[in-house]
C-alpha cells in the first residue's frame, strides 16, 4: 500500500524453488527464539512483503520463544508451488490462503481445525461478520480472515474530467458506463481505452450477478447464474472492446502486474479490482486516482457489491506447530502496532478496532478507501458468499474465453457453452 521502510535486502535470502521466487527472512530477532520455527507464508506484491515481514520481526521482538521463518512469491508463483508442499509434507505452518483455492484445499481435509484456539489463543471477538463463518463448516473452523474486501472502480481524475465524464459516476448503470469507457477512449486518442478488460474477472461478474438477485454459485454445489447471464456478460464486454472501451486481449495479455496495468501505462482512464489496490496504483502514478463503486442497474435495490473475507490464515492439518501458529494469526489481526504496519496491504480491515487504527494515520489513498469501504456498507449485500471448490479453475476458465471472444475465435453463445459444459465436470 503506501510506501514505508523497505527491507535490506541484504538481511534476505534470495532461493528459486520450482519456478517460484521465495524469500526467507534472516531475521536477527530469531537468533535469540528458542524452539523449532515455525514457517510463515503468503502471496502478494513487494509492498506485502515488506510490511508482513516488519510485523513478523515485531511478533518476534514480542514473542522471543517463537522463531519463525517466512516464505512468499506472486500470487500465481505461489498457487504453483502450495499443492506440491502439501503433498510432500512440508507446507508453511501458517499462510494465506485465498478463497480463491480455499475450499479445495478444505474438502480435502487438507487443512488444521482452529476451533481449539478461538476464544483462548486467537480472539475473534471484534471482527466483522464472516469474516470467521466464511472459513466455518459445520462446527469446524478451517481459516480466520484477515481482511474485508469488495470490487472497486478506479479512475484517474485528470482523463474524467478532461473528458467531461466526471458527472456520471455519481449514478453510474451499465448503460453509462459503457458510455462513458467508450467516451474515454476515444478521448485518449489512437491506442487508448476507457477500462480495463474486467470480462474475464469473477469478483465483477459477482457483482453484475447479485444486482440481478443471482450469484455465482448455488447451495454450494453448482452454478448460481444462467447460460443467458453469461452471454449477456461476455457481449457487454466485446461491445466496449469494439469502439475502444476496453483494450483489445493482446493488450490485455500484457497487463500482469500493478506496473503493467493499462491505467498505469497510460492506456486507460479507468481499471476495476480489489478495493486496496487503490494505493497499490497510486504509488506507481504521479496522477491522483480516485475510487468509486462499480455499475449498478438502474433500478437495482442495492448495487450489488459484497464485503466480505478474501484471503484467509490457515494452517495445514499436518503441522506440529498449529499452538505456535494460532498466536502469531492473533498477533497478526490484533496487535495494534502490527494493524498499523500492515496498512491495507492485505486488503480492507477485518474489523472496527483495525479501520480506527488504520484511519489515524492513512495517507490520502488509503483513506479513500477507507471511506469507500465506510460507504459502501450502506448499499452493499449484506451476504458474505462462499467461492466453492473448482472456483480457481473456473475464473481461469471465464479469464480464457472471454480472451477468446475478444480474438473473434468463438462468440459469446458459444463461449458460454464451453463454460457450462465445463463447469459440469470441475463441479461434478
Amino acid at each position: 500500500m503506501t510506501n514505508g521502510p523497505i527491507m535490506d535486502r541484504r538481511s534476505a535470502i534470495k532461493l528459486s524453488i520450482g519456478g517460484a521466487t521465495a524469500l526467507w527472512l534472516g531475521s536477527a530477532a530469531g537468533a535469540f527464539a528458542q524452539g523449532a520455527p515455525i514457517k510463515a507464508a503468503w502471496y502478494g506484491g513487494q509492498d506485502t512483503h515488506d510490511r508482513m515481514q516488519r510485523a513478523l520481526a515485531l511478533f518476534t521482538e514480542k514473542n522471543p520463544e517463537i522463531p519463525v521463518t517466512v516464505e512468499f512469491a506472486p500470487f500465481a508463483d505461489f498457487y504453483d508451488r502450495l499443492p506440491v508442499q502439501y503433498s510432500g509434507g512440508g507446507a508453511p505452518d501458517m499462510h494465506r490462503h485465498s478463497m480463491t483455492y480455499l475450499f479445495d484445499y478444505i474438502e480435502r481435509g487438507q487443512l488444521a481445525d482452529l476451533t481449539p484456539f478461538i476464544g483462548s489463543t486467537i480472539d475473534t471477538s471484534s471482527l466483522y461478520p464472516g469474516v470467521v463463518e466464511i472459513g466455518t463448516t459445520g462446527e469446524t473452523v478451517n481459516a480466520i480472515g484477515n481482511n474485508q474486501i469488495a470490487v472497486a472502480l478506479f479512475y484517474n481524475q485528470a482523463k474524467l474530467d478532461a473528458a467531461g465524464v466526471m458527472s456520471s459516476l455519481e449514478s453510474l448503470t451499465w448503460d453509462s458506463f459503457r458510455e462513458m469507457a467508450i467516451a474515454l477512449g476515444q478521448a485518449g486518442g489512437e491506442q487508448h481505452y476507457g477500462v480495463s478488460d474486467s470480462g474475464g474477472f469473477a469478483g465483477l461478474f459477482e457483482v453484475f450477478l447479485t444486482q440481478r438477485g443471482k450469484s455465482l454459485y448455488h447451495a454450494e454445489s453448482g452454478l448460481g447464474f444462467e447460460k443467458a447471464d453469461l452471454i449477456e456478460w461476455l457481449a457487454y464486454w466485446q461491445s466496449l472492446r469494439a469502439e475502444r472501451g476496453a483494450p483489445p486481449p493482446a493488450v490485455t495479455a500484457e497487463s500482469a502486474g500493478f506496473q503493467n496495468a493499462p491505467m498505469v501505462r497510460d492506456l486507460a482512464a479507468m481499471q476495476i479490482g480489489w478495493n486496496q489496490q487503490l494505493v497499490f496504483y497510486q504509488a506507481l502514478m504521479t496522477e491522483e486516482l480516485g475510487i468509486n463503486a462499480c455499475p449498478s442497474l438502474a433500478d437495482g435495490a442495492n448495487n450489488g457489491h459484497l464485503i466480505r473475507a478474501l484471503d484467509f490464515w490457515v494452517c495445514p492439518a499436518k503441522s506440529s506447530n498449529v499452538e505456535q501458529s494460532a498466536k502469531l494469526i492473533n498477533f497478526l489481526l490484533n496487535d495494534e502496532e502490527a494493524i498499523a504496519t500492515l496498512g491495507l496491504t492485505l486488503g480492507g480491515p477485518a474489523s472496527d478496532k483495525a479501520a480506527a487504527i488504520l484511519a489515524e494515520t492513512a495517507d490520502a489513498p488509503s483513506t479513500k478507501v477507507l471511506q469507500y469501504l465506510d460507504n459502501l456498507r450502506a448499499v452493499a449485500s449484506p451476504d458474505t458468499p462462499r467461492w466453492i471448490r473448482g472456483h480457481g479453475e473456473l475464473e481461469s476458465l471465464l479469464g480464457r474465453l472471454n480472451g477468446e471472444v475478444g480474438f473473434e475465435r468463438t462468440t459469446p453463445e458459444a463461449a458460454a457453452d464451453a463454460y457450462f459444459d465445463e463447469a459440469s465436470f470441475v463441479l461434478g
